[in-house]
C-alpha cells in the first residue's frame, strides 16, 4: 500500500499471464498511483511466475483462491487507501494521461461519485466508442455502454456495496449507481483501450448472457418498474429510444438480441457485420444461439 496517492488501480488476474504486461505498461508515464494486481487463483505456470516476478519488483501482487473478478477486484479495493479507485482487467490498457484526467475531474467536482470517457478497441479492429455523456437508467435497462475503466470515489463504491456479481459485474454496477442517483462526469476523451478477442472468446462471453441479463433486471425492480418515466427523461438519441423497445419483443435468439442492441446503439458496430448474411444471421431465431 502506497500512502498519498490520489488513485489506485486495482487489476484481477486469472492466467493473464500473457497480456497483463500490457495492462502494466499503460500505466507507466501515469501519474502515481497504487498499483494492485490481484492473483485470482491463476493455475497456469507462466503466468505465475510473472506474478512471482513482479511481486520481487516491489508491486503489490495479493493472493487468493479463484473467487472471479468482483471478489478479486474487491480484495484489491481493501488493501489500498486512495480515495479514488480505477478497476482495469488484465487485457486491457488506459490511455496515457487518463489518470491524471480522471482525477483532476473528480477533484473539480466533488458531487461527482464517478468519471469515465471513451473506449477505443484494438486487437481484431480500431473504433473509438462514444459512451454515454451521463449515466442513463433506462438504457441501463436494455444495455451496458458505459465503460470498464472509470473512476470511483472510494467512498460511493463502498456505500452501494461494490461489485457483486461473478459475471456481468460492471453493468450491475452501473445499474445500482444509477438506482442511488449518482452523478457522474464525461471526459470527451479516450479513457480505455479494450482489446477483441477471437469468436471463440465471444461465444464463450455470450453463453450465460441471457439469464444473466434477466437476472440483472430482477436485481434492480425499481429501475423496470420506471421505465417509461425514465424513457421519457433519457438523453438517448430517439431512433434508439424507438428501436430498443421493438427488438426487446422479437423472437430473438438470445446473444442475437444483444448484437442487435448494440447495432442500434453503437452505429460503428456494424462495421464489425459482414454484409447481408451477418445481418440474416443476427435476426435468426434458430441455430443454437439461447
Amino acid at each position: 500500500m502506497t500512502v498519498g496517492r490520489r488513485s489506485a488501480v486495482v487489476i484481477p488476474c486469472f492466467n493473464d499471464g500473457r497480456v497483463l504486461p500490457d495492462a502494466l505498461a499503460s500505466l507507466d508515464g501515469q501519474e502515481p498511483c497504487e498499483v494492485v494486481v490481484v492473483d485470482d487463483g491463476s493455475t497456469e505456470d507462466a503466468t505465475r511466475r510473472l506474478l512471482d516476478a513482479l511481486a520481487a519488483r516491489g508491486i503489490d501482487v495479493i493472493r487468493q483462491s479463484n473467487a472471479g473478478p468482483s471478489a478479486a477486484r474487491m480484495a484489491g479495493l481493501a488493501s489500498t487507501a486512495a480515495p479514488y479507485i480505477v478497476p482495469l482487467d488484465a487485457d486491457d490498457m488506459i490511455s496515457p494521461g487518463a489518470i491524471t484526467a480522471l482525477a483532476d475531474a473528480l477533484d473539480a467536482d466533488p458531487a461527482a461519485a464517478v468519471a469515465w470517457g471513451d473506449v477505443q478497441t484494438f486487437g481484431e479492429s480500431t473504433i473509438r466508442v462514444r459512451a454515454p455523456r451521463r449515466l442513463d437508467p433506462w438504457l441501463l435497462t436494455y444495455i451496458n455502454l458505459m465503460p470498464i475503466v472509470a473512476m470511483y470515489r472510494r467512498d460511493a463504491l463502498l456505500s452501494v456495496g461494490g461489485w457483486q456479481l461473478p459475471r456481468y459485474e460492471d453493468w450491475d454496477l452501473w445499474m445500482t449507481a444509477a438506482e442511488a442517483g449518482w452523478k457522474g462526469v464525461y471526459l470527451d476523451r479516450i479513457v480505455e483501450r479494450s482489446r477483441l478477442h477471437g469468436p471463440r472468446k465471444r461465444r464463450r462471453d455470450f453463453t450465460h448472457h441471457e439469464q444473466t441479463e434477466s437476472m440483472l433486471l430482477r436485481r434492480h425492480p425499481a429501475l423496470v418498474r420506471r421505465r417509461s418515466e425514465l424513457r421519457r427523461r433519457s438523453a438517448a438519441a430517439w431512433p434508439v429510444k424507438t428501436l430498443l423497445p421493438l427488438v426487446e419483443h422479437l423472437p430473438l435468439a438470445g446473444r442475437n438480441r444483444h448484437r442487435l442492441y448494440n447495432a442500434v446503439c453503437l452505429p460503428a458496430y456494424l462495421v464489425r457485420l459482414k454484409g447481408g448474411q451477418a445481418l440474416r444471421q443476427l435476426t435468426s431465431t434458430k441455430g443454437g444461439d439461447r
